[in-house]
């Protein structure tokens, strides 16, 4: 800052210096009792004049806050000016500018002064240049205080009384979200808001149309008819948003349109295929939530548009982009007419990317397809490249009702675990065909495990590793309790890709294998009961890393950082090829064998008791591998693997051919 000190000699001074002797001091006297109130003992006898800083920096301090309440003001309209302010700053949201004072300057009358203020607006543009600008303030010295000049220029240059601040978010096309081979999954489709407009309805009629509307789209009426009621009066009150292709817009528009303030808007919003593809997974977009507005920045505002679940709120940042943003001066009159409007500052928004996933648009349609006959039971589905762990479908049956069950579920596996067992007793020494006694029961800790009902009598006694997981004999394996402890089973599952936590960058539950409270807990375990919970996911990998002969981890977001530390003791390729060898019994002798017909080469059932009821409710599990396809597939309450999820996969590769 740089302002010129009062070093002048005053006209005072000379008159006392010059003043006969015998009368100068009753002349001083006279003058000391005028100026003593500002004066300071000691020093000069007059008063140097205040600086004029600190009414630059309380109007600084003003102008950035939005309150002038503090600040020293004169000239016309300055009563007015702290409320033209508010006015002036309103339309900027809760944004307000940064302000340094760059100069203080007086000028050679003592009793004026100009400064200059460096403004800047952050007005929300990541990266961009801020909105910058320089204004002049002119000061005045009024009974021994300087006041600022009052003007409207001081808010912005050229800014008018009749002027106020609107800043307006522009944002680009939001980025699509596509499949391995490009194919639009969301995108811009063409939608119709269904709802009310209050301004095309007189008041009388607005409750019987509200009825009425819903009626016709399906809305409950007494629900809707409240919320039109409790609406502003020209509020437009939606009942539905429906797709360009759903019947109701179709066949019923004409009959809308003609209900009292019935209207169709047609609008573009991201969506994908269709109502039910991988929605879990995809995600919805739609207006932001209060807490996505407060962490943005204030790059979101009410109204503007985000992703709320799934992908498209994982990278809602990359898809939506950066906005643009203009900040315009509207000029209105006393009466709040509009007279004009002058940009004063704009940035372009910036581009987005697409999103690239792994989905195979064939797969998962058909996979949807297989599992829409299921109706009100929850199924679930995941078809993976086995050789990189690419997802190549997850879906989930209208039962599911939205749960991300593909990828996140979390249910007992039953007997699809004895995969796990069988690497963790083949860690002992022992091969596919290593024999285990399977009996109709077994003693563990003073629990009686036993075999499902129907299992083959022909298959018990001393049998290979190979027929156990064939025919699934619980007994086999749980035999092994005392040769391998819980470490081994929990090794031996992330040696498959399971029980661990990776960061992949999509939501996932690659199961869990906790150590086990007691020796009935370990026992169970064997067979994927007490404690052990798996995923489809988490299967389709554990079936992937067999045929691969190495830990496979799952990928959707090809471009996501991933984390996933190596498993204590890695799976081997002698390993995995006495598994394979294994898993191909199940398909070419035991459970699995109705899955021939599809080119199945690896398999295994699993049926989990859960609940309380007597007798237990099940999961059905199957998972199979062909050629380098892997999948799993979970029914909530199935009978079994073989008749409940079996033919859920065999009819996904039928419709699949040789595709994979």
């Amino acid at each position: 800052m740089a302002y010129r000190a009062a070093d002048r000699t005053t006209t005072s001074d000379r008159l006392i210096a010059s003043a006969p002797r015998r009368w100068r001091r009753r002349w001083v006297a006279g003058v000391l009792v005028t100026v003593l109130p500002a004066t300071v003992a000691g020093c000069s006898m007059l008063s140097p004049a205040p600086a004029p800083d600190g009414a630059v920096t309380a109007l600084a301090t003003g102008l950035s806050t939005g309150d002038l309440s503090n600040v020293p003001l004169r000239g016309d309209g300055s009563g007015d000016a702290p409320a033209f302010l508010t006015a002036a700053y309103r339309g900027m949201g809760n944004l307000r500018p940064s302000i340094e004072v760059a100069s203080v300057t007086k000028g050679n009358d003592e009793t004026k002064a100009t400064a200059v203020l460096h403004t800047r607006w952050d007005v929300g543009v990541q990266g961009g240049a801020p909105w910058a600008y320089d204004t002049k303030v002119a000061l005045a010295l009024e009974d021994n205080t300087w006041r600022v000049t009052w003007t409207p220029s001081l808010v912005a240059p050229d800014f008018s009384g009749q002027e106020s601040l609107v800043r307006q978010t522009t944002w680009p096309r939001r980025g699509d979200i596509v499949d391995r081979a490009g194919a639009k999954l969301v995108t811009e489709r063409e939608v119709f808001l269904v709802g009310i407009d209050k301004t095309k309805a007189s008041a009388a009629q607005l409750t019987t149309s509200a009825t009425a509307l819903a009626t016709l789209v399906g809305v409950e009426p007494t629900a809707y008819a409240k919320s039109v009621a409790a609406a502003g009066p020209s509020a437009f009150v939606q009942a539905i948003m429906l797709r360009a292709e759903d019947p109701i817009i179709t066949t019923k528009s004409a009959a809308i349109t003609k209900v009292p303030g019935g209207v169709a808007l047609a609008r573009l919003v991201p969506l994908g295929p269709n109502k039910t593809f991988a929605q879990p997974i995809l995600g919805t977009v739609g207006q932001a939530t209060a807490e996505q507005v407060a962490k943005s920045g204030g790059l979101l505002a009410a109204g503007d548009e985000a992703g709320l679940t799934g992908l498209e709120a994982l990278y809602d940042t990359r898809l939506r982009g950066t906005p643009g943003v203009a900040v315009q001066a509207v000029a209105r009159d006393s009466g709040g007419n509009f007279l004009g409007r002058r940009e004063v500052y704009s940035a372009s928004p910036k581009g987005v990317a697409d999103l690239r996933i792994t989905l195979d648009s064939t797969v998962q349609t058909a996979m949807e397809k297989v599992l829409a006959g299921q109706g009100a039971m929850p199924v679930a589905m995941v078809a993976m490249k086995a050789s990189t762990g690419e997802i190549l479908g997850a879906a989930i049956s209208p039962g599911a009702k939205g749960q991300n069950l593909a990828l996140g579920g979390r249910q007992a596996p039953g007997s699809t675990f004895k995969v796990v067992s069988s690497l963790a007793i083949l860690r002992k020494g022992g091969t596919a065909s290593t024999p285990l006694t399977c009996t109709p029961t077994i003693n563990v800790g003073g629990r009686i495990f036993k075999n499902y009902t129907d299992y083959p009598a022909a298959h018990l006694g001393t049998i290979p590793l190979y027929t156990a997981l064939a025919f699934s004999c619980n007994t086999a394996f749980i035999s092994q309790y005392a040769a391998v402890s819980q470490d081994d089973l929990r090794a031996a599952a992330a040696a498959l890709g399971l029980g661990t936590e990776p960061t992949l960058g999509f939501p996932n539950f690659m199961g869990s294998v906790p150590a086990a409270d007691n020796t009935v807990e370990h026992a169970a375990s064997f067979i994927g009961q007490a404690k052990v919970e798996m995923s489809p996911l988490a299967l389709a990998t554990m079936v992937s890393s067999v045929i691969a002969g190495k830990r496979i981890s799952p990928v959707l977001v090809p471009e996501a950082t991933q984390t996933n530390p190596a498993p204590p003791t890695p799976l081997t390729a002698a390993e995995a090829d006495q598994l394979r060898i294994a898993m191909g019994h199940v398909v070419s002798d035991g459970s699995g064998h109705r899955l021939q017909a599809v080119g199945v080469q690896y398999a295994k059932t699993g049926t989990a008791e859960y609940g309380t009821e007597v007798p237990p409710r099940t999961h059905a599990w199957m998972i199979a591998g062909r050629g380098d396809l892997a999948i799993a597939c979970y029914v909530q309450d199935g009978a079994s693997g073989t008749t409940s999820a079996g033919p859920l996969i065999a009819a996904l590769l039928q419709a699949l051919g040789s595709r994979y």
